[in-house]
């Protein structure tokens, strides 16, 4: 005769152990959301990139960086409007790959150009009013090397952007877009 007490314990293991598996083959949703699928390239000079890139939200945190703790010292302090970050600075270090030869590694160098969906260049512009536009600068990030492959004399290098959005720019609340072009060239 099988006790209550040993039924219950099986059944609390059951329970651990789903809880476990369905923890490890489920999808992390903020890694799926910063990762980029960037296939390799297999061709010299051959660029590739991401056809769409979703940025992930903002969360409060990043706008309001000291929401928790602020003291108020009389009425004046009530009325004050909240301080808030107005610049959100997101970095995308692997948005491109390229396979290029070795000797040129080091003579590469990527421009890159914005424009927003109604082409605003420097912004992202609202994908429900193309009036509605957001600044937003893109500085470049260090090209490096990933990889090489001794038998083709080649290095596979990746380079990417930092993104600094101006939310002060922002009139109208939703969701924003754009079109990032990339450009790889080499000094000679």
């Amino acid at each position: 005769m099988v006790s209550d007490r040993q039924v219950n314990y099986k059944f609390y293991i059951q329970r651990c152990l789903g809880v476990v598996a369905a923890f490890l083959t489920l999808p992390h949703f903020q890694s799926i959301a910063q990762s980029l699928d960037v296939s390799e390239p297999t061709q010299i000079y051959q660029l590739a990139t991401p056809q769409k890139l979703t940025i992930p939200p903002q969360e409060l945190g990043g706008i309001l960086p000291n929401s928790f703790g602020e003291k108020v010292k009389d009425e004046q302090d009530l009325l004050a409007p909240p301080l808030f970050n107005p610049v959100v600075i997101r970095e995308l270090p692997g948005l491109w790959q390229m396979r290029v030869p070795i000797d040129q590694v080091g003579s590469l160098y990527a421009t890159y150009d914005l424009k927003g969906v109604n082409g605003q260049v420097d912004g992202f512009s609202n994908n429900q009013r193309g009036d509605q536009a957001m600044q937003v600068s893109v500085e470049p990030l260090p090209i490096i090397e990933i990889s090489r492959d001794e038998a083709t004399n080649t290095a596979l290098v990746q380079g990417g952007v930092r993104l600094r959005f101006d939310l002060s720019t922002a009139r109208t609340a939703g969701s924003y877009g754009g079109v990032l072009s990339v450009t790889v060239n080499r000094r000679e």
